[in-house]
């Protein structure tokens, strides 16, 4: 049957990118990336297209637009289709309890409860909280061994250190037939590389029992770290990105991977903090989309979801819902790092992390349309045989066409009689008991053998943390 489908129109025009890429590539020959890293500066001058001012990488703008072709081919990425994805959040560092209510600080017990929700949701892999139980020198250590144990990840994203407790982590990983994924992300705004994450790079661009990869997705804050006004947050957001993959080029010679994202929040001089999932927010990242198709050729394939609720509330639902929507309009499916999120990335609450997932179902039905039935004199046919004063209750059409509408276990419309029949129950209270059954469904478990290594590799970390203390 074919489908209504509906989006939204405008945004920047040609002559619009054409001119912010122009400021990009006088931003990155004249201002260039502050670098302090000798090795990178060496590698920087001696790179046909790029010098080296007082400290500064500056790059001609003939190698960036080669530049640009580049990171086109090798981030090709593959269509996006209709459905609406939602990954689960960044480390938070406080957790809604979920019998209590209560926010606390998480626990080693809520990374692994956490590990399996997103798990069995088939929701990503990286952890949505932060053990502080954990003496501090294994935290990320024990996250990682809970992730390795209960799903399929590669890592969760953190970087260590302590360059020898990252080694542990190698180690159990390739235990379980793995590869650790590391990446690194060095860019700071505005227009900065930190050498930390530099010599980061060139340590470990070579090893084959690791995957490296780095972040070209640096977090200017317009207001702050960014100018406030457009196109210019833009322009810095773009040239501080394709820097970062310039000099990602430069230290790995291709071999690194990197993909230049293009990121702009918004700080709030009025809180004094970033502000997410505002309309202002929204609309800024409705550019970046138009900023990304123009450097790509193609949608953005994913867009971090945060916002600034502090519970799951009215305001949490608001934020969310208005942003997915209005970006699931212009073209885009897939959104990272966010679900269950709350307070920037300080609080995960896992009846927050189910109600996204049914934000995102509910939002694949609007984008994928409506049905539009073709057959000749249907309609007609279908009121004439009710005739008047009939009921379309029980004619054929109402069943097969209600089989395809929305239905929801959380977002009920039962009426006020049955509500109260059922108990009353609140969205939140049937979030928090589907995020039960989830994790009372995970069944992700490693071989034996695999495990004993792993425990055995771990204890060893145990044993150094405690020489050290």
């Amino acid at each position: 049957m074919r489908r209504i489908r509906f989006d939204l129109r405008g945004g920047l025009t040609d002559a619009d990118l054409r001119m912010l890429h122009a400021e990009v590539l006088r931003v990155l020959d004249r201002l260039g990336i502050e670098c302090q890293h000798p090795r990178t500066l060496a590698a920087a001058a001696a790179t046909p297209g790029v010098r080296v001012d007082h400290g500064r990488v500056c790059f001609k703008p003939d190698f960036v637009d080669e530049l640009v072709a580049i990171a086109r081919r090798e981030n090709a990425g593959e269509p996006l289709g209709d459905e609406i994805t939602i990954t689960g959040p960044w480390n938070c560092l406080n957790i809604a309890d979920m019998d209590t209510g209560a926010v606390r600080p998480s626990t080693g017990a809520d990374v692994r409860q956490m590990f399996k929700l997103v798990h069995a949701a088939r929701a990503g892999h990286i952890c949505p909280v932060y053990p502080h139980d954990v003496p501090p020198p294994l935290q990320i250590l024990s996250l990682e061994k809970a992730g390795l144990e209960l799903t399929e990840t590669d890592g969760s994203q953190m970087e260590f250190a302590d360059a020898e407790t990252l080694e542990y982590a190698v180690r159990m990983f390739q235990a379980a037939g793995r590869r650790y994924h590391l990446e690194v992300q060095f860019l700071i705004s505005p227009l900065r590389a930190n050498p930390l994450g530099l010599e980061q790079l060139w340590t470990y661009k070579d090893r084959a029992d690791m995957r490296l990869t780095a972040a070209a997705a640096p977090i200017p804050q317009a207001g702050l770290t960014a100018p406030l006004f457009m196109p210019g947050g833009l322009v810095q957001a773009a040239a501080e990105a394709l820097g970062a993959y310039a000099l990602t080029r430069i230290i790995g010679q291709g071999k690194i991977p990197c993909h230049p994202q293009f990121r702009l929040d918004l700080f709030d001089m009025r809180d004094l903090t970033t502000v997410y999932s505002s309309p202002d927010h929204i609309l800024v990242q409705l550019l970046l989309k138009d900023v990304y198709a123009f450097y790509y050729g193609r949608p953005k394939p994913g867009h971090f979801l945060q916002c600034n609720a502090r519970s799951c509330d009215a305001q949490a639902i608001l934020e969310r819902t208005a942003y997915l929507l209005t970006l699931a309009f212009a073209g885009e499916r897939r959104f990272c790092l966010g679900a269950g999120q709350l307070c920037m990335d300080e609080i995960f609450s896992p009846a927050l992390f189910v109600i996204d997932q049914e934000i995102a179902r509910f939002l694949t039905h609007i984008v994928r349309g409506i049905g539009w039935d073709e057959r000749e004199g249907l309609s007609f046919d279908t009121i004439a045989e009710v005739g008047r004063g009939g009921e379309f209750l029980s004619h054929p059409t109402t069943l097969e066409t209600f089989r395809g509408l929305f239905s929801s276990g959380l977002f009920r419309r039962m009426g006020v009689s049955k509500w109260r029949a059922a108990g009353e129950p609140s969205v939140e209270k049937l979030a928090i008991a589907r995020a039960k059954e989830l994790i009372a469904s995970h069944n992700f478990a490693l071989p034996p053998k695999v495990q004993a290594e792993v425990n055995r590799i771990y204890a060893q970390a145990e044993r150094r943390a405690a020489r050290k203390r």
